[in-house]
C-alpha cells in the first residue's frame, strides 16, 4: 500500500471537503496517510480578537512572543483538533501533535538575523514518532511548529514543513491541497497539468506564479529533491485524488524534476 503526505490548507481548514471524506476510505483501505496543516486565516482571526496586529515582511507573518503564543494557540489547540475531530467522524482514528512532539522538526531561525523574529526553517526531519502512529494504526495530523537546539519553538511555513516530512517519509505522493484547482498559467484558465521545475522556476521570474502559490511549488520541488516519488497541488473539494492516483490519471497540477 501506498504512504501519502497531505497538507491540508488553512484555507479549507474548518469546513469539511471530498478529501477528508476520500482520505479516511484510502486508510481504511490500508494506505499510510499523514496530515500536515495551515492556518493563517484563523491566526489572523485570532491576533485581532487579542488587539495584536499581523505584520508581513515580503510575505512572511513576522512572529514576535506574542504572535508565537498565538500560533500555538491556534494551530495546536484549535485547528489541529478540527482536523482530528473531522477525521474521526469519518471513522478513521486520528491523533495530533505538532513538529515540537518526539523530535520531529528541528528547526534554525529563518532569516537567521531574527528579522522576521520567531519565524524558523526546517533543519532536520526525524519521522520515528509519525512511523510509530502509523504501524499503531492512527492517522498523524501535524501542526507546523518545530524546536531549535536551545528548545525555542519556531513558527515555519506548513508548505515546506509538508513538504521536508514527505521527503523524509518516502512518499509515494505528496499532495498540497488547497481551495484551488491547481496552478494556472492565466488567471481564469484551467490548471495545468504537469510542470517541471525549469517551468516552475520560469513561471516565478515571470510572476505567473505569485504570492501563496509560490511556497506550494517550493514545497513540490522540496518534497521531490529529499525522496518523495511524486508532487501534486489540488482543490481539497473535489472527489477522486487517490483513485486517480492509483490509475495514473491527472488530478491537479503534478510538479515534476
Amino acid at each position: 500500500m501506498a504512504t501519502y503526505v497531505i497538507k491540508y490548507g488553512g484555507s479549507v481548514s474548518g469546513q469539511p471537503t471530498a478529501l477528508l471524506t476520500d482520505l479516511a476510505n484510502a486508510t481504511k483501505a490500508g494506505h499510510r496517510i499523514v496530515i500536515v496543516h495551515g492556518g493563517g486565516p484563523e491566526i489572523t482571526s485570532w491576533l485581532k480578537k487579542f488587539g495584536h496586529s499581523s505584520h508581513f515582511v515580503q510575505g512572511q507573518r513576522y512572529t514576535d512572543a506574542i504572535t508565537l503564543d498565538i500560533v500555538e494557540m491556534v494551530l495546536c489547540g484549535r485547528v489541529n483538533k478540527w482536523l482530528v475531530r473531522a477525521i474521526q467522524a469519518n471513522g478513521v482514528k486520528a491523533i495530533g501533535l505538532s513538529g515540537e512532539d518526539g523530535g520531529l522538526v528541528s528547526a534554525t531561525t529563518s532569516p537567521a538575523d531574527g528579522s522576521l523574529g520567531f519565524v524558523g526553517h526546517v533543519q532536520a526531519i526525524d519521522v520515528s514518532v509519525i512511523n510509530t502512529l502509523l504501524i499503531a494504526g492512527f492517522v498523524p495530523v501535524i501542526a507546523p511548529l518545530g524546536l531549535d537546539d536551545a528548545g525555542q519553538v519556531h513558527n515555519i511555513n506548513a508548505d515546506l514543513v509538508a513538504g521536508r516530512i514527505a521527503g523524509a517519509m518516502q512518499a509515494d505522493a505528496f499532495i498540497l491541497a488547497t481551495d484551488v484547482a491547481g496552478v494556472k498559467k492565466e488567471r481564469d484558465g484551467d490548471p495545468v497539468a504537469c510542470l517541471r521545475e525549469e517551468q516552475v522556476k520560469a513561471w516565478i521570474e515571470q510572476e505567473i506564479i505569485t504570492d501563496g502559490m509560490i511556497p506550494k511549488v517550493q514545497a513540490a520541488m522540496d518534497a521531490l529533491a529529499y525522496g518523495s516519488g511524486s508532487s501534486y497541488i489540488v482543490d481539497a473539494r473535489q472527489h477522486g485524488l487517490f483513485e486517480a492516483l492509483a490509475q495514473k490519471r491527472s488530478f491537479g497540477t503534478q510538479i515534476i524534476a
